[in-house]
């Protein structure tokens, strides 16, 4: 009933250093774009801006993958992408505001990677994106009304009995869904974080 993960997360960072995968930075980009659009947006960054963010970020880390090889014991591929992002969103604004040196981005990156609050909004940030997947995954496997008294009931918080009859089901319907569905989000998002070492 449950389709497998399709791919790991330590095997894609390794397809994306293999020239020879052009598959691989498409489900990169489809992994992670909407985090870090999402994340610029949290720290300000407004519209278009946001989309140019995402660019930067893209554009750097198309240079700096072809080749890599990812070790966990080296530190997380989050906390690298963490830095990336920051570094992109400091760029940003400096060159709103003028002129900047590179040693002054080093410095501002080093300073803004290490402030609690903005730790805070990277990691709830990487929460939702392990969310976006999972439910993506969820989507594919469970049928229509389900989902849609899934999404009424526990997204929407629409009262069980009124999702029961919008979806003309009943309400051990709606709270077996509801069940389902969670236990199966819980359960992908295990396998992603566990993944990710």
């Amino acid at each position: 009933m449950f389709a497998p993960a399709t791919t790991t997360h330590a095997t894609l960072l390794a397809r994306i250093a293999d020239p020879g995968d052009p598959t691989a930075w498409g489900e990169f980009c489809a992994q992670y774009e909407e985090m870090i659009r999402a994340f610029a947006r949290r720290q300000g960054v407004v519209g278009a801006n946001a989309d140019d963010i995402v660019q930067e970020v893209l554009l750097s880390l198309t240079k700096a993958l072809p080749g890599f090889e990812y070790n966990p014991a080296k530190g997380k591929f989050r906390s690298y992408l963490k830095t990336v992002v920051v570094r992109a969103i400091i760029r940003r604004r400096q060159r709103e505001f003028g002129v900047v040196q590179l040693g002054d981005v080093d410095e501002a990156s080093r300073v803004a990677c290490a402030d609690e609050k903005l730790d805070a909004a990277w990691e709830e940030e990487w929460r939702q994106q392990h969310l976006r997947r999972a439910m993506r995954t969820v989507e594919a496997e469970f049928n229509a009304t389900d989902l849609g008294c899934f999404r009424a009931y526990v997204v929407e918080g629409e009262d069980t009995e009124a999702v029961a009859k919008r979806f003309g089901v009943s309400a051990s319907q709606v709270y077996g869904a509801k069940h389902r569905i969670l236990a199966r989000l819980k359960a992908l998002i295990a396998v992603q974080v566990e993944d990710e070492g």
